[in-house]
């Protein structure tokens, strides 16, 4: 059982690095640039708003979708791997990763900082967190 509980915790962690990695590649590392000035967004959900406006409701579903989508599998991962790790441990850790990616697109210009990004992604870790327990709670 020990060896069994092991290899899966082994696996999780694989899959949790292939994760960060794909993550880290198409946030921050990914081939094209924005404009050299960097580009801070601290209103809450007012590109949102401009995007809806610009291109409709499904452009807006899919970044918002997308940026909690992206998150969900932190926020599971973390917690099946370190059992004892707590969501008020996980959640802030979703947190702090959106900031390294939404600073490293700002330092990196591929990409700007948005507030809308940390707290989707944040909502994406949460509900990554939920999803863990309900499945936790399942399997018992």
């Amino acid at each position: 059982m020990l060896k069994n509980k092991r290899n899966k915790q082994a696996l999780l962690i694989i899959l949790l690095t292939v994760y960060l990695l794909i993550l880290f590649r198409i946030t921050v590392f990914r081939s094209h640039s924005y404009p050299t000035e960097m580009s801070v967004n601290l209103s809450l959900f007012t590109d949102l708003v401009a995007t809806y406006h610009e291109n409709g409701i499904w452009m807006v579903l899919y970044l918002v979708v997308g940026n909690i989508v992206w998150f969900v599998p932190f926020g599971f991962m973390l917690p099946a791997i370190w059992q004892n790790l707590k969501s008020y441990h996980t959640i802030p850790l979703g947190f702090l990763l959106s900031l390294v990616i939404e600073t490293g697109q700002l330092a990196l210009h591929k990409g700007m900082f948005e507030i809308d990004d940390l707290v989707l992604n944040t909502l994406g870790t949460a509900l990554g967190c939920l999803i863990y327990k309900i499945y936790r709670d399942f399997r018992k």
